[in-house]
Parts: C-alpha cells; structure tokens; sequence
C-alpha cells in the first residue's frame, strides 16, 4: 500500500466515522434503544435484512421495527413469541427473496436462544479464532433464509457487519457491547461495492468479492489499524463516495 493511499483511507475514515453517517444506514434501527438485548435483536435482524436497494430494504425494517415496538421492542417481541401471531401468508413476500416465514423462523431462533442465554455473544470464546464462533452463529441458524451455510467461503458479508457494530468499541457509530471478541479480529464486511473500491485502491487482485478477498482487504487494513483493522469499512464507504 502507498502512503498515498494510506493517507487517502485514514482521511475518508476520519470522515465517514461520524454519528451523521447513522442516518440512513440499517445501524440506525438499533441506534433507537438503549437496552443492550435491544439492541442486538435489532441489529442482527437489521444486518440480515441489508441487502439490495437501501431505500426499499429500510422501508422494510421500518415496518419490522414499528411491529416489534408495539410489543415493547426488539426483545420482547421476539421472547414473547409474538412474531407466531402473524396474520401475513407465510408464504408472502416480505423483501425480494425473503418471505414472511423467513422472519418467523429468524424470529423462532432468537427466542430459543433467548430463552436460555443472554446474547448471541456466547456462541464466541475469547482467544479462539473469529471463523469458529461465526460457524457457530451460522449452525444455530441453519436453514433460515439469508443466512450462510456453516463453513461458507461467502464473504459472509451482513454477519461481519453485525459483528462490527456489536464489537468495536469508542466508536461513534458501532455500539461496542461486545467483549468475547477483539477489534483486532474482525474482518471488513465485503460486497461487490466495497470490493471494487478495494480493487481500485490495489488492495486486491482476487477475482471474486469471497471470505479470502476479506480476508486480504483487512489484512490491508491492519497496516494502517492493527488492533481495528474493521475501522477501514468506513475507509472504504468514505472512497466510494468522494
């Protein structure tokens, strides 16, 4: 990487990590809670949701968010088994490939690990490899809809951005609730926008926008933020858009 570049990343970070940057990015729906289960409810229904069209994909959530909020927020809605009393054909399309059973059986999940644990965080030991709790995330929701299938070399994309808000902290953005895992080992969330601004900026010559390409995008990144190498996903936001 050339220290133009370098300099070209740490400025777009400085300037995209921001609390305007919320407003209008899925992070904005769990932005409306303070509690901390809250919070990670919305933001893992949120970061699964965000895909495709921002404007069609936040519409979606809005009426979600309004739906659980009438159940007095994220995590009673999910606990108290409210999403069973859908009155939508399950079959129905809720977004794009999605359908309303999807978020049943999304819904379905969270109350049975809610009904046991106090967060998601616990399917992550400390000190072991990132890789092996996210093969843990994807098992217990094996076969929901938009959730990739355990030990996918997918760029996993969504997951690595919910872990990213739950893990970094003193951030203006990211919540940082998390603490079984280390800034240091998440990886920058990749799609097909972040990986040709990546390609541009010669921080990669694969070929496809896969788990490895992320792999060696942070790599890049830790050049510049070796305990928070996730902090480049707002570099490359901020790229994108000057």
């Amino acid at each position: 990487m050339t220290e133009e570049t370098k300099q070209k990343l740490i400025n777009a970070a400085e300037r995209c990590e921001c609390p305007a940057f919320i407003d209008g990015d899925p992070i904005s729906f769990p932005h409306r809670y303070s509690g901390q289960r809250d919070i990670e409810v919305s933001a893992f229904i949120s970061a699964w949701m965000a895909y495709g069209s921002r404007k069609v994909f936040l519409g979606v959530l809005e009426r979600l968010h309004g739906m659980m909020d009438a159940a007095g927020g994220p995590y009673p809605y999910v606990l108290s088994g409210a999403w069973q009393n859908l009155e939508h054909d399950p079959d129905r399309c809720l977004y794009r490939f999605y359908k309303w059973a999807d978020f049943r059986m999304l819904c379905e999940r969270l109350c049975g690990i809610y009904s046991g644990k106090e967060s998601l965080e616990y399917l992550f030991n400390p000190g072991e490899p990132l890789e092996k709790g996210v093969y843990r995330l994807c098992s217990v929701f094996a076969g929901v809809n938009g959730i990739p299938v355990p030990g996918s070399t997918s760029a996993n994309k969504r997951l690595y951005m919910f872990l990213r808000w739950m893990v970094r902290k003193g951030s203006p953005v990211d919540f940082g609730i998390w603490t079984r895992i280390s800034p240091a080992q998440l990886l920058i969330p990749v799609d097909t926008h972040v990986y040709s601004t990546a390609k541009s900026l010669g921080l990669t010559s694969r070929r496809s926008a896969d788990l490895r390409t992320s792999i060696v995008i942070t790599g890049e990144m830790a050049q510049i933020w070796p305990d928070d190498p996730a902090r480049g996903d707002f570099a490359l936001y901020g790229s994108q858009v000057m």
